[in-house]
């Protein structure tokens, strides 16, 4: 089959496009050709490194997968058209579980082929296309999660970061049918528009004006009922200071580093509370399917390329410079 494969740490350059043998099937498991597979944060800290972390070379990229069921099992049959839900087992202590593609001992979907266990399939919606179905694996279900662990209701304000990064253009839409006030960040002029056709009420441009300020001064010095923060170590000192008073932090992602330096007595002296959110389970994913059907939302693709042009899709990832989600086509 063809696939990208790492064989080592790096930039770009290690992403190599090349023919490889396909999985070999086993017990309990699902053979899924795939057709789209989504760009993802995960990929690029997976091709990079982190220390502490390893995968097993080579490996291949790629938690978002849809595609099509290869052999019948249970109520699926051979043909359906199928989504992946991305985690697995961890097998650390302490650690939620691992994420198909990424630092686990699963091969992900930069490929024609992937095997995962069975109980990870999930039929697809045909609300979606192939390719929309690819984009909500990862950062729709991680954005959905945060936003139900927020307990925020109709009317409460929300600050998201990041509104032109998948997180952050999932976290608008879904707040947006869920009824919520949102203050949004991007960049850029250009992202402005965008950002408040997707449902923001007050976009802020980080380049151009203090995000806590114009915050404050939005929410008349009230602050925020819950921040949706999935930057990481430079956001959250802002993002704690721009909570009210019981206000939530919904944390996950370190795009920008891991550790922050923040002030523990603005955290405390409002009783504010700091969230972890990491991806969310398969019976939250199918609830999100519900919802965007109901709610008639589809999600934003910002771009798609062919698998062989990972190396590009992921550059641009990486140049921040996309609104929506990157997706590989693989097949169809």
């Amino acid at each position: 089959m063809k696939a990208i494969v790492i064989r080592k740490h790096g930039g770009p350059d290690v992403l190599s496009y090349e023919d490889i043998a396909d999985p070999t099937p086993a017990k309990g498991h699902a053979m899924v050709k795939i057709n789209y597979c989504a760009v993802n944060h995960l990929d690029i800290w997976v091709r990079n490194g982190l220390a502490g972390k390893q995968v097993p070379f080579p490996h291949i990229l790629g938690c978002d997968i849809s595609g099509t069921l290869v052999e019948s099992f249970g109520k699926f049959k051979k043909g359906d058209k199928v989504v992946v839900h991305p985690s697995v087992p961890s097998g650390v202590p302490r650690v939620s579980f691992s994420i198909i593609g990424g630092f686990s001992k699963y091969r992900g979907g930069y490929a024609e082929l992937v095997q995962v266990p069975q109980e990870n399939i999930i039929k697809k919606p045909d609300w979606f296309s192939d390719a929309e179905a690819a984009a909500l694996n990862v950062s729709y279900l991680t954005a959905w999660n945060m936003l139900e662990r927020s307990k925020c209701k109709k009317g409460n304000t929300v600050l998201i970061w990041g509104a032109n990064s998948g997180v952050g253009s999932a976290a608008i839409l879904l707040a947006s049918a869920l009824g919520l006030r949102i203050i949004t960040v991007v960049s850029n002029r250009d992202s402005i528009k965008t950002a408040k056709k997707l449902g923001a009420h007050f976009v802020i441009n980080r380049n151009e004006s203090d995000v806590a300020t114009e915050t404050l001064k939005y929410t008349k010095d009230q602050g925020v009922d819950a921040v949706i923060d999935h930057v990481g170590a430079k956001t959250w000192p802002i993002s704690i200071e721009v909570l009210k008073t019981g206000g939530r932090m919904i944390a996950c992602g370190t795009t920008t580093g891991n550790e922050a330096n923040v002030n523990i007595r603005a955290f405390y002296s409002k009783e504010a509370s700091i969230i972890g959110a990491y991806l969310g389970t398969k019976t939250q994913l199918i609830s999100l399917h519900k919802f965007m059907q109901s709610k008639k939302i589809k999600p934003i693709i910002d771009s798609v390329y062919d698998l062989k042009d990972a190396k590009i899709a992921q550059q641009k990832m990486e140049e921040s410079s996309q609104f929506g989600k990157i997706v590989l086509k693989v097949s169809s």
